[in-house]
C-alpha cells in the first residue's frame, strides 16, 4: 500500500484550508470500497475512533451522528453529508459535538475521493479541511493536531484496505 501526505495548502469551497492529506492504493474495485464508505454499520470498523454511528451515509444530505472515544475523550459528533458523487466523492461538514471541536477546528470538511486506476485497483484520497478556530487552536495545529488527523487518516485508509482486499 501507498501513503502520501499533501505538501501544498488548497482551499475547500467553504473557505477552510487542506490541513491533511493521505492516500492509498488499495487492489479493490470502486465499488467495494464505495460501499465500505457509505455504510453507517462498518464506520466503527473504518474510523478508529468511533465507537458507534447512527443516521445515513448513503445520499446527498444525509446526517449521521457518531458516538466518540478517542484515547478515553469521549463524546458525541453530527455531521452532514453536503457533496455526494456516487463512487467518486463524499464530503462531511461537522455540524456540532460534545468534545469542543467544532471550536477548535472551524468549518471542518472529511473527503473521501474514489479513483479508479483498474478493475480491482483503486487510489483512495481523504483529505480534511478546517480553519483553526482560535489562537491556542492554531499553535496545537502546528504542533500536534494536524498529526493526529494525519494518523488517524493513515489508519482509516488501512482499515479500508483490510476491509476490502481479498487475502
Amino acid at each position: 500500500m501507498y501513503f502520501q501526505k499533501a505538501s501544498g495548502i488548497s482551499k475547500h469551497r467553504n473557505m477552510s484550508k487542506l490541513q491533511v492529506r493521505n492516500e492509498a492504493i488499495i487492489n479493490a474495485p470502486v465499488g467495494s470500497i464505495w460501499t465500505i464508505i457509505t455504510d453507517i454499520n462498518v464506520l466503527h470498523k473504518v474510523n478508529p475512533g468511533v465507537v458507534k454511528a447512527s443516521g445515513n451515509m448513503d445520499r446527498p444530505g444525509a446526517v449521521r451522528v457518531c458516538q466518540i472515544d478517542n484515547k478515553g475523550r469521549k463524546g458525541t459528533v453530527k455531521e452532514k453529508m453536503i457533496e455526494f458523487v456516487p463512487e467518486e466523492k463524499t464530503v462531511w461538514a461537522m455540524e456540532s459535538d460534545t468534545m469542543g471541536m467544532t471550536k477548535m477546528l472551524s468549518n471542518a470538511r472529511f473527503v473521501f475521493k474514489l479513483e479508479k486506476l483498474g478493475e480491482s485497483t483503486t487510489r483512495v484520497i481523504n483529505e480534511t479541511y478546517y480553519q483553526p478556530g482560535n489562537l491556542i487552536a492554531k499553535i496545537m495545529n502546528g504542533i500536534m493536531i494536524k498529526k493526529t488527523i494525519g494518523k488517524a487518516q493513515a489508519e482509516i485508509l488501512e482499515n479500508i484496505k483490510l476491509l476490502t482486499e481479498k487475502k
